[in-house]
């Protein structure tokens, strides 16, 4: 069975654009944060309503992925999307603190802690197991420093993973997370697992974590789905905003019919 996955799926965008994109897929999504489930979950419903379609290929769990199955404290961010398995340092290096660029500089209050949780975390090497997945067509994972665990968790089913996508910080010193993994690290696991890192990419300007993209040097033939571009998140972002525009109606019909299909 072929599958993607979202791990740290925040408010479900991407794994719902997944979703929509792939019907034949099963897209699972793993968010951690009770409060980003209801958000998750409403967008589900939105999408659906927009698109009039049922999303049955979308599955959501309440869980952490990481390297080992345990209870666990959760650190829950003045922003939720910092959220983490990792606590935030106390300390952070004078470059996020002091930074003149305020989206840089905002971070700093983005990760004070708001509360903590007991929370369940998973393998997905168990998890894979039980589903019976056997190609694992994409992985976006954001975990906030604990990025390299999901995959190491993963076992004996990194083999099957044929491309995706982690977030890392480039210099440790740099790191908002306590014990967070950073590139040099990835690099070297990456090579162990025949993974090809394709682009390290800048998401925003002057800010230190990258985007690592990646495939799988083992595969020689990928399973073909569709990934989402930038025009097709926007077109969601602007359905979950309540934001449309009578130009979006041409794509929104056009997505809904091949999925209807």
């Amino acid at each position: 069975m072929m599958a993607i996955f979202d791990i740290g799926s925040n408010d479900g965008s991407n794994g719902l654009a997944f979703a929509m994109l792939n019907p034949n897929i099963k897209v699972y999504s793993f968010e951690p944060n009770p409060h980003l489930k209801k958000i998750v979950l409403r967008n589900k419903k939105k999408i659906e309503k927009k698109f009039k379609i049922y999303l049955k290929n979308f599955f959501f769990f309440q869980e952490a992925v990481s390297n080992e199955n345990k209870k666990k404290l959760f650190y829950i961010t003045k922003n939720d999307a910092a959220s983490s398995l990792l606590k935030p340092r106390k300390k952070l290096h004078k470059y996020w603190t002091d930074n003149k660029d305020d989206s840089i500089k905002n971070i700093a209050d983005w990760i004070k802690i708001k509360r903590e949780i007991k929370i369940k975390t998973i393998k997905l090497s168990d998890f894979c197991k039980e589903k019976k997945i056997s190609k694992i067509c994409y992985i976006h994972c954001d975990t906030q420093g604990n990025d390299l665990r999901v995959f190491e968790g993963l076992g004996f089913y990194r083999n099957f993973v044929q491309k995706g996508v982690l977030e890392s910080i480039v210099n440790p010193k740099l790191s908002l997370y306590n014990n967070s993994t950073n590139l040099k690290k990835i690099k070297k696991r990456f090579k162990q697992w025949g993974y090809k890192i394709d682009i390290v990419h800048e998401f925003h300007k002057k800010n230190p974590e990258r985007n690592i993209y990646f495939t799988n040097s083992k595969i020689l033939k990928n399973d073909y789905f569709i990934f989402p571009t930038e025009k097709n998140m926007r077109l969601l972002s602007r359905v979950l905003r309540g934001k449309t525009r009578i130009k979006d109606l041409i794509n929104i019909f056009f997505i809904s019919k091949k999925f209807n299909n």
